[in-house]
C-alpha cells in the first residue's frame, strides 16, 4: 500500500529518572484509487537504528545493512484480513507494552473496519527481558 513509516521511536543513553518504554502510534495508510481494492493480512516491521553519526544499522528494505542476518522483519498479523476500497484510508494502532518480564506489541485496526485489539498482554508473543 505505502512505503514503511516510523512507529516507534527511542534514544540511548536515556537519562530520564522516569524510563517508560511503554509506546503508542495511529497510522494512516491511504489506497489511491487508482490501485483498486486490497486485502489486508497484516503489517511488516522492520528497525533502523543510527548507532554513531553515519554509522546504521538496520532491516527496512530500502536502507538494510548489506549481509545482515542476525535480525529478521516482524508480521503483525491481523485474525480476520480487511478488506480495503479503492480511495479508502486504513487506520491502524500499534502499542509497545513492558511488563516486569517482558515485552510485547498489541495493534488493531480501527478504519474502514473494527478489529479486535490483537496480542492482548502478550498473550501469544513476546519477548523476554
Amino acid at each position: 500500500m505505502e512505503m514503511p513509516s516510523p512507529v516507534f521511536t527511542f534514544t540511548h543513553p536515556n537519562f530520564s529518572p522516569e524510563r517508560d518504554n511503554r509506546r503508542y502510534k495511529k497510522l494512516l495508510f491511504e489506497l489511491p484509487s487508482d490501485t483498486g481494492s486490497a486485502l489486508v493480512h497484516g503489517f511488516a516491521g522492520y528497525f533502523d537504528a543510527t548507532l554513531y553519526k553515519d554509522i546504521h544499522l538496520g532491516i527496512e528494505p530500502s536502507t538494510a545493512t548489506p549481509n545482515m542476518f542476525s535480525w529478521f522483519a516482524i508480521f503483525f498479523p491481523l485474525r480476520k484480513p480487511v478488506y480495503i476500497p479503492a480511495g479508502s484510508i486504513l487506520e491502524v494502532h500499534f502499542w509497545r507494552c513492558t511488563g516486569a518480564t517482558k515485552v510485547w506489541y498489541e495493534w488493531s485496526v480501527t478504519s474502514p473496519s473494527v478489529s479486535p485489539i490483537h496480542n492482548c498482554g502478550g498473550r501469544s508473543y513476546w519477548v523476554g527481558l
